[in-house]
């Protein structure tokens, strides 16, 4: 499973932002920096700030920046904000009526599967992310 386009932007440009915690970016600076697309960043920023996840400084030198008062930032957080986690509870095959009771072909496979994931999103912080060698900018 990979996380979606949209989780992937929002991870990339948070751990980003964490990395360099004491600088505010604008989000063309952050949409040439990390290669996303720049309508797209700016929604997904406003989301991010939205949900205080970052903070906005309005003006001329204006941008984004982490908002350290909300450490420990986990990826369910992000997650959260920019798709939701219902993903992480959802029928692999789309069915609506999938549970242990009522398992579809892949219910016990894939719920281990799912399981491990839903525990990696709530266990990451932000800060497990940032060191040099990790994540390429």
């Amino acid at each position: 499973m990979r996380f979606s386009k949209t989780t992937e932007y929002a991870i990339r440009a948070m751990v980003f932002l964490t990395r360099h915690r004491d600088e505010t970016y604008s989000v063309n600076r952050l949409h040439q920096t990390l290669d996303i697309p720049y309508k797209y960043l700016g929604r997904l920023m406003g989301n991010l700030a939205t949900a205080g996840l970052v903070i906005v400084t309005q003006g001329k030198q204006g941008g984004f920046r982490i908002n350290l008062s909300r450490f420990p930032i986990y990826l369910a957080d992000i997650i959260e904000v920019v798709e939701g986690l219902e993903s992480y509870n959802r029928c692999v095959l789309g069915f609506s009526e999938c549970s242990d009771t009522n398992p579809c072909s892949l219910h016990q496979q894939w719920s281990k599967q799912l399981e491990n994931l839903r525990e990696m999103i709530y266990k990451v912080q932000l800060e497990d992310l940032v060191h040099e060698n990790m994540i390429k900018f």
